[in-house]
């Protein structure tokens, strides 16, 4: 019950527009709030140990909460002056007023991030719990499943109501994005759609992974082998997930997201690593290589080599921002961390800093930094950036324990696989834009991430000279 409750959660996240306006994300919150306690509540006894991660992340929102406490004028001066000084220039109430004021230059905005992170930080762990109770193909099937009709829907929505010029100006038909967009499926921006799609793909090809595993075990070389195969189910489900897979691939490239499109390479290149390196002849490292790379041509042709070309070697006007405004915002972001080394601006501040520190075109506001490291580090300081490098290194600690106990090979292994490369790949995304500030995208990141961190219901524990199994 609470993992449909998980899906379904994921599903508005997406749905709701990325659930970028306040009337999705509040319910988002307090759903993915719900589903984490209870989860934790129900299998507190379930799973691997988490408490290291929940230690780091509980630290994440302590030193978020210590932005939001309010100091008198001296100390608030003392510990963060660069605060103070743009206060003064920004805030008049501020000016007129110089009573106590939080570190955060914009508690309300800190407040709303800090009720966000904590949410998706329950969701996380609880997730974790449920996925190790279950196992992985219960929540990593479904997700496919949603990405295969979020991606058929987006691409029938480009096709059918884009203008002459190629635009979606209007979601599901009837929704024009308030602040404008460059829409794709039920988001505003293609570039988070693309990042939502780039956390799923890798889960579909994991799947036909293992299910190409399980046929290589049971085949004696002859061609009967094979033919007999494509009738079992095993079969029947790898050549869906293969659909699934290219379905979702198209739709990513068709999005003509710069970020998406390299986030895609980058997953392709760690699966053909991963599973040309597990061949053990020469002659199956070439039909893997092949299978691989005719998986990932396919797709960019189909959604049409001059397409994409096009978009990688022009920059419309349409553009939003421009790559050259992007190395501005950073320059201007670098700026902000050197007068906020400590503290930070606060969680979620980024906007209105840039209202003083941009010093770019000032057509275009940047809301974001488009780089989610240099964000995190100009609104966090060291007071929040140490505890989220913590946070990481437990993460990957963790990750690679739950590797080494247990078997390469198998179903869960390989959607541990997956998880990682969505992972990864979303990661390498956020070096140039924030999908993950997006509600439905961190939604669907803790259940990607609880995938990775999960304990298969099926192992069992090793005995001395023996290998895991499960």
């Amino acid at each position: 019950m609470l993992l449909a409750g998980s899906v379904v959660v994921i599903a508005w996240g997406a749905l709701a527009f990325g659930a970028v306006y306040s009337w999705a994300y509040t319910p988002l919150a307090i759903a993915c709030a719900a589903v984490g306690l209870l989860a934790l509540i129900g299998r507190r006894r379930a799973g691997p140990p988490i408490g290291a991660l929940a230690l780091a992340l509980s630290a994440i929102a302590g030193a978020t909460a210590l932005q939001l406490v309010p100091l008198d004028a001296a100390t608030f001066a003392r510990l963060s002056p660069a605060a103070d000084a743009f206060l003064r220039s920004y805030d008049l109430h501020y000016q007129v007023a110089s009573g106590a004021h939080a570190l955060s230059i914009a508690p309300d905005r800190t407040m709303r991030a800090l009720a966000l992170f904590t949410a998706f930080a329950l969701f996380l762990l609880g997730t974790t719990r449920l996925v190790s109770g279950t196992g992985a193909v219960r929540l990593a099937r479904p997700l496919v499943i949603l990405g295969t009709g979020f991606a058929l829907f987006g691409i029938v929505q480009a096709t059918v109501l884009a203008d002459a010029d190629g635009i979606v100006k209007k979601i599901y038909g009837f929704w024009e994005p308030r602040f404008g967009g460059s829409p794709f499926g039920s988001f505003v921006n293609r570039n988070h759609f693309a990042g939502w799609t780039i956390m799923v793909l890798p889960l579909a090809i994991a799947s036909v992974c293992a299910a190409w595993e399980r046929a290589s075990k049971v085949s004696t070389g002859d061609y009967r082998d094979g033919v007999s195969w494509l009738s079992t189910r095993s079969a029947a489900g790898a050549l869906l997930m293969t659909l699934a897979a290219a379905v979702m691939g198209l739709a990513l490239l068709m999005t003509q997201s710069r970020s998406g499109m390299a986030a895609f390479v980058a997953a392709g290149l760690m699966f053909a690593w991963l599973v040309v390196s597990r061949q053990t002849s020469g002659r199956a490292k070439v039909v893997a290589l092949a299978i691989v790379a005719t998986f990932f041509v396919g797709a960019t042709a189909w959604a049409g080599f001059d397409r994409i070309a096009r978009r990688l070697t022009d920059v419309p006007i349409t553009d939003n921002p421009h790559p050259t405004g992007r190395l501005q915002a950073w320059s201007d972001t670098v700026q902000i961390i050197r007068d906020f080394p400590s503290t930070g601006s606060g969680l979620d501040t980024y906007g209105q800093a840039m209202m003083i520190y941009q010093t770019g075109d000032r057509r275009l506001h940047f809301q974001e930094a488009h780089n989610d490291y240099l964000q995190i580090a100009a609104e966090g300081g060291a007071l929040v950036g140490i505890p989220v490098l913590v946070a990481v290194g437990i993460l990957l600690r963790d990750v690679r324990r739950r590797f080494r106990e247990a078997p390469r090979q198998g179903t869960s292994y390989w959607l541990r696989v997956g998880s990682v490369v969505g992972l990864a790949a979303i990661a390498l995304q956020s070096t140039v834009e924030f999908s993950l500030q997006m509600p439905g995208n961190a939604a669907l990141f803790a259940g990607v991430a609880a995938i990775a961190l999960h304990r298969s219901p099926n192992l069992r524990p090793r005995t001395r000279g023996s290998l895991p199994s499960e």
